[in-house]
C-alpha cells in the first residue's frame, strides 16, 4: 500500500539504508556470478563437445565430465561444510544463552567439547 501511495505521489518513502555494502559482500557477489556463469557455459560446452564427438563417430571424452563435476562439486562441498560448521556454532550459542542461570548441565559440556577437530 505504501508503494502505491508513493507512486501516486501522496506519500514519501523515507530513504533509510538498512543494507550496508562491504568489500566481502561485493566479492562474494562477484564469485557467485562467476560460478553461475561458469556452470552454465561449462555445461553448454560439455554437452556440445559430447554431441560433436558422437556426430564424428569418436569416443566421448570422459575427462571433460570429470572436470565439470569437480568444478561444480568442490564449491558445493565446501559451502555445505561451512554451513554445517556455522549452524553448529550458532546453535551452541543459542543453547548456552538459553541455559544461563541454570545449574550445571552435562549436555552443555558435551556440546562444548564438540570442537571442529575431525
Amino acid at each position: 500500500m505504501t508503494l502505491l501511495l508513493f507512486i501516486l505521489g501522496k506519500e514519501e518513502i523515507p530513504l533509510t539504508n538498512k543494507y550496508t555494502s562491504t568489500f566481502t559482500k561485493a566479492t562474494m557477489c562477484v564469485v557467485y556470478i562467476l560460478f553461475i556463469l561458469g556452470a552454465i557455459i561449462g555445461g553448454v560446452l560439455v554437452v556440445c563437445s559430447a554431441v560433436w564427438d558422437t556426430k564424428l563417430g569418436l569416443q566421448i571424452d570422459t575427462g571433460m565430465f570429470i572436470a565439470y563435476a569437480a568444478y561444480l562439486g568442490t564449491p558445493t562441498a565446501v559451502a555445505i561444510g561451512f554451513y554445517a560448521w556455522k549452524s553448529k556454532a550458532e546453535n551452541l550459542l543459542k543453547i548456552k544463552a538459553g541455559n544461563e542461570g541454570k545449574e550445571h548441565d552435562p549436555l552443555m559440556d558435551t556440546l562444548a567439547n564438540m570442537g571442529g577437530n575431525i
